[in-house]
């Protein structure tokens, strides 16, 4: 099942009445930096950026919605980690120390023991100074206008899906649904929507590392936060953009 990416951009539009998704740029979109990819079961392959390796962005930490945006003029989107096994992958990204290198450049193809999954790894890496605390993904609740369908109540349970592909996220009380941490700033399960006392509900996604010494899992995170982030391709985008300029190499 599927959310449409409308209904999302109509209620952001509707919570955030100055700020509006970015459209993509076809120049950005084609320069696009692109650290790996990975290639899923179904043999679709998407390219991924992620913020910290990059020089120019290396420090840079934005709230969810410029996180997106950024990645949106470039044709990418904040990353939707819709199987298991790409949850992984990122997650590894996220744990890793990088030694002092650059212009390294790594392939490798891994099948995995059920044959569902494979691996191309492509990056140019840069000195890290350490592991990266907290990430942005594309994960959102559904708690703006449109979003009072019975199926999505209550909304901290069956609201929440990957507005970068419009991909629903399984119940929050099926715990093997996803990958949601059993702690949080309470020592309650997450999503917790801890910060609601203090009026900011909890309604986008983030990868705590270790935050809570409970490995790197899940977090509900009120949107404002700023964290780096990670881009994933998006073939809306690129088909959007490719469609409008004939000969566009993206």
């Amino acid at each position: 099942m599927r959310i449409t990416i409308c209904l999302l951009l109509l209620g952001l539009i509707a919570v955030n009445a100055q700020r509006r998704l970015s459209l993509p740029d076809p120049r950005s979109c084609a320069n696009r930096v692109r650290h790996a990819s990975y290639r899923d079961a179904r043999g679709v392959t998407h390219s991924y950026f992620f913020s910290w390796e990059h020089l120019p962005t290396r420090s840079l930490e934005v709230d969810w919605l410029d996180a997106r945006n950024i990645c949106r003029r470039h044709c990418m989107d904040a990353v939707s980690l819709e199987t298991p096994q790409e949850n992984e992958f990122i997650k590894q990204r996220v744990a890793r120390d990088l030694d002092s290198c650059e212009n390294i450049e790594i392939r490798f193809s891994k099948r995995e023991s059920n044959n569902s999954e494979s691996r191309e790894i492509l990056f140019n890496a840069i000195p890290s100074s350490g592991n990266v605390r907290y990430i942005w993904t594309s994960g959102r609740k559904c708690n703006f206008n449109g979003c009072d369908r019975p199926d999505l109540q209550p909304q901290n349970v069956n609201g929440w899906f990957w507005s970068g592909s419009g991909a629903k996220i399984g119940p929050t009380s099926q715990r093997n649904s996803g990958d949601w941490s059993h702690t949080g700033g309470y020592g309650q399960p997450q999503p917790d929507n801890r910060e609601a006392a203090q009026g900011n509900d909890e309604s986008c996604l983030s990868i705590l590392n270790n935050f809570y010494n409970d490995g790197i899992k899940w977090h509900d995170v009120a949107c404002h936060h700023v964290k780096p982030f990670v881009c994933e391709d998006s073939d809306e985008l690129l088909n959007f953009v490719a469609s409008r300029n004939p000969g566009i190499r993206l």
